[in-house]
């Protein structure tokens, strides 16, 4: 145990300065300053009135939002050189955000003729075929982290709810994915094999997903947690999350940052220690282990659960019914995320199949939707500019003394 302790505060020393050496070297770009780069687009650009939208790493490690034109179309891979003059604004959370608009850009590689963007743009093209803009923008969204352009009333509904995380490329689809994996394959398979099977899943969806650099983050997270569970303890899923962030953040240190990141690492460590609780009740665990969506709805509710401050932190809003409103569909989206990769699957090698596939989910697409607009049409969000840390720490505490509490009520009863 001291061996264990010593290792781990040398690790997270070790860490520390990785980290504070970097940032104390990144210099912002000031007001004005025009900056020539190269970068490559790792996520699809949301097409808008204004132009192509999308985040891009600038040669200081500093993010910038930038508006390109409609034209020549960016896609996801593409290599572009832009030029362009940065400026500021302040959000809403009180956070200097850096952008460019319209700046002087080309495509100096493109990507049309890789594999996987021939995919993703097969499957944009398959869903706008079989569904009307809102359910083809939302399942884009909840199955492969895909932009696209949706209503902005439903927009604003989903943001109003609690619920945009849903539709962006993050921990929490991996995390939902996995549980959703394990919870089926544990229905006919012993736990190691079952362990092994989501593994092989979360690799499907994250290839299907492009890998993008939020998901394979959050794949690589998820695959350590189950691979350590099939050689041996909880805690070692544990020992395997921390190695894989751990490594990620020595690698690069930007990444504490980015919400991305924070949502993967939380959303996993939710699933390996929070979600146990639920199953320390014999009747409950039996309950859950008997019902369909019983798996699927404790890895949402803690997801959501654990993962609270940093929505609230990055969104600057909070609804007093958010809690409610992901309680209520929260649960399809594993569900919408399993029929909407299995039908991008057959549309793209028998259309009808995909059809059929896709239509299965449109009841539940109707649903998410009307839940979604029924509380976002009705509720104002309480606008949050400053969290206090304290309040933060005080939140992750009462979490921490909730999980060592059931963990310790768990081995009183099985002496």
């Amino acid at each position: 145990m001291h061996k264990t302790f010593l290792i781990f505060s040398l690790a997270i020393a070790v860490l520390a300065i990785r980290v504070l050496t970097f940032w104390t070297n990144v210099k912002p770009y000031p007001e004005g300053a025009t900056v020539a780069f190269q970068a490559r687009v790792d996520n699809e650009p949301t097409i808008a009135a204004s132009g192509q939208k999308i985040t891009l790493l600038m040669p200081n490690s500093q993010k910038v939002s930038v508006t390109f034109a409609p034209t020549p179309t960016i896609s996801y891979g593409d290599l572009v050189k832009v030029e362009g003059e940065v400026k500021y604004f302040t959000s809403d959370t009180g956070s200097k955000i850096a952008y460019m608009t319209k700046p002087r850009f080309e495509i100096a590689e493109s990507n049309d003729n890789n594999v996987i963007s021939s995919i993703r743009k097969n499957i944009i093209s398959f869903y706008s075929s079989s569904l009307n803009n809102t359910d083809s923008s939302l399942m884009l969204g909840i199955v492969f982290g895909i932009k696209s352009q949706m209503p902005q009333k439903f927009n604003n509904n989903l943001q109003k709810t609690g619920l945009l995380h849903v539709i962006a490329a993050s921990g929490m689809n991996i995390t939902m994915a996995a549980g959703f994996f394990i919870s089926i394959f544990g229905l006919f398979f012993r736990r190691q094999l079952a362990l092994f099977l989501s593994i092989l899943g979360i690799f499907g969806y994250t290839m299907l997903a492009g890998f993008q650099p939020s998901i394979v983050r959050a794949a690589v997270m998820g695959i350590m947690v189950f691979a350590s569970q099939i050689l041996g303890r909880q805690s070692n899923a544990g020992f395997g999350l921390a190695a894989a962030a751990f490594i990620m953040l020595f690698i690069n240190p930007s990444l504490l940052g980015d919400i991305g990141f924070q949502l993967s690492f939380l959303a996993t460590l939710g699933l390996v220690y929070l979600s146990p609780i639920f199953y320390t009740g014999k009747k409950l665990a039996q309950l859950i282990d008997r019902s369909f969506i019983g798996g699927d709805l404790v890895t949402t509710i803690t997801a959501q659960i654990i993962t609270l401050p940093i929505l609230v932190i990055n969104f600057g809003s909070y609804s007093p019914v958010s809690i409610l409103v992901n309680g209520l569909v929260l649960w399809t989206v594993p569900i919408l995320m399993f029929f909407g990769g299995l039908g991008a699957i057959g549309g793209m090698l028998f259309a009808p199949l995909g059809h059929v596939l896709t239509y299965l989910v449109v009841p539940i697409l109707a649903y998410f939707e009307a839940v979604v607009n029924a509380f976002g049409s009705r509720i104002t969000p309480l606008s949050l500019t400053q969290v206090p840390l304290g309040l933060v720490g005080g939140y992750y505490l009462c979490l921490v003394s909730i999980i060592l509490w059931a963990r310790k009520k768990a081995k009183f009863h099985q002496v």
